[in-house]
């Protein structure tokens, strides 16, 4: 038997919570039993590691009855929830308790110690595991350059997304060239498109955007089991960061290592898409033919006029064919039984 953390999650408009909620949902397709996570505590300035375990005594019964050396699948970092969903706490330490008794499977959403310059020691929690499905060959070079045993890990590729809704939107027809989706607050790059780029116009979607400028067009914050059937544009854009010439900054480099949630989300609205030639994901796009690489967001005028409409279809039609496997949960189900597989084998 595989056991698994549930989380208490809610759609909202956060990708994150969208994208463990999908986790949850193929997890329990695979039949592995689902363990009831902890309550929602509230942030305290002392920390709240005394508070999670006094106040989560039936969680703690409940990884009892697990016999020992079980394995179970712990989304990563392990999060709980405060204020009805409207935050979430690291409750990552849990993990030391758990590897005394019990064999850890981790799936990363998240490297922190690569996205801020304060963090957790991630690399520890790892060290713990017995099996880490990573997101992508070069998150996982890092984590082997880390000393991460190599043969306990396993490479997802991208994040699946389950949807309820198609997108019928015939997206070489749209109006805007670009579609960017996100929090729109941490993507500074926004304010500063190229004008020859705002002539081709672009529509934004996501929560904190505060400007007004001609050929943006901003089309408000969706829940993130609908939003990938309602947006719109020839393409899909993945960069982040400050500047327009690379992606700068924490959040320009997490993208070197991390599978962006938006980038399955522009695949099952049928949109091919445009990424930063330096993301770990630009592999996996010229891979399967489904978009365009660029070094600059000012190359893009001259890229896209290169592409005839045949070529757009054609990189359509191979959006299409990942889709058929990210709405389904293939990634994350292939993932789970190569895992399976290694045990049965060790």
């Amino acid at each position: 038997m595989i056991y698994f953390l549930s989380e208490n999650t809610s759609t909202g408009t956060n990708a994150g919570n969208k994208a463990r909620m999908d986790t949850e949902a193929i997890l329990q397709e695979k039949n592995y039993c689902s363990i009831e996570g902890p309550k929602s505590i509230k942030r305290l300035k002392h920390g709240n590691k005394l508070s999670f375990f006094l106040k989560n005594n039936n969680f703690l019964r409940r990884l009892n009855k697990i016999p020992k050396n079980e394995y179970i699948v712990v989304q990563y970092p392990f999060l709980v929830s405060y204020k009805n969903g409207e935050g979430w706490l690291d409750c990552s330490f849990i993990l030391e308790r758990l590897a005394k008794k019990k064999k850890l499977i981790l799936i990363i959403h998240d490297i922190d110690q690569l996205r801020f310059d304060r963090s957790r020691d991630n690399l520890s929690d790892f060290k713990l595991a017995s099996y880490i499905i990573s997101h992508n060959q070069k998150m996982t070079n890092y984590l082997i350059s880390n000393k991460i045993d190599k043969n306990k890990i396993v490479n997802l590729e991208i994040f699946d997304y389950l949807i309820s809704a198609e997108n019928i939107s015939n997206h070489y027809e749209d109006n805007a060239l670009l579609c960017y989706a996100g929090n729109l607050k941490k993507s500074k790059f926004i304010y500063s498109f190229p004008t020859e780029l705002k002539k081709l116009k672009i529509n934004l979607y996501g929560n904190g955007y505060t400007g007004s400028q001609t050929g943006l067009d901003y089309k408000g914050a969706f829940p993130s089991d609908k939003i990938s059937s309602l947006i719109r544009g020839k393409y899909g854009l993945i960069w982040d960061g400050e500047r327009i010439d690379t992606c700068s900054g924490n959040v320009g480099n997490y993208l070197r290592y991390n599978n962006p949630h938006k980038l399955s989300m522009y695949i099952v609205a049928n949109m091919p898409v445009i990424i930063w030639s330096k993301a770990a994901e630009a592999e996996f796009v010229k891979k399967n033919g489904i978009g365009i690489v660029i070094n600059s967001l000012s190359e893009i005028p001259e890229k896209i006029n290169g592409v005839s409409k045949d070529d757009y279809l054609k990189m359509n039609s191979a959006v299409k064919a990942v889709k058929s496997k990210i709405e389904n949960g293939k990634f994350l189900l292939n993932a789970l039984s190569e895992i399976e597989s290694r045990m049965k084998n060790a």
